[in-house]
């Protein structure tokens, strides 16, 4: 099962009927080498999708391609770079992501 900050994400930002999905997806995701995918790069997926179930499916599946890019995705705005970070997700989600 996802961490607890993930899944109080997944209930604000996705759609009731996609939650079940979505926690599917963030529960047990492997990064290139079949390791587990660490909490940060599974909250920078979640974060990523910004509650949609496509872009969770694509950061997910990007995690095994390289896993950089989903932090990128999930901590850093858009932009010019470098780009600025806006959010740590070595820590829990906050209530304003």
């Amino acid at each position: 099962m996802p961490i607890a900050d993930v899944e109080r994400y997944v209930a604000r930002r996705f759609a009731e009927s996609e939650r079940t999905r979505a926690l599917a997806l963030l529960d047990g995701p492997v990064i290139h080498d079949g390791t587990p995918a660490s909490p940060r790069l599974v909250r920078s997926a979640a974060v990523a999708s910004g509650g949609s179930l496509q872009w969770l499916s694509y950061y997910i599946e990007m995690l095994k391609q390289d896993w950089r890019d989903v932090i990128v995705a999930g901590e850093y705005a858009p932009g010019p770079k470098p780009h600025a970070r806006i959010r740590d997700l070595s820590q829990p989600i906050g209530d304003d992501a």
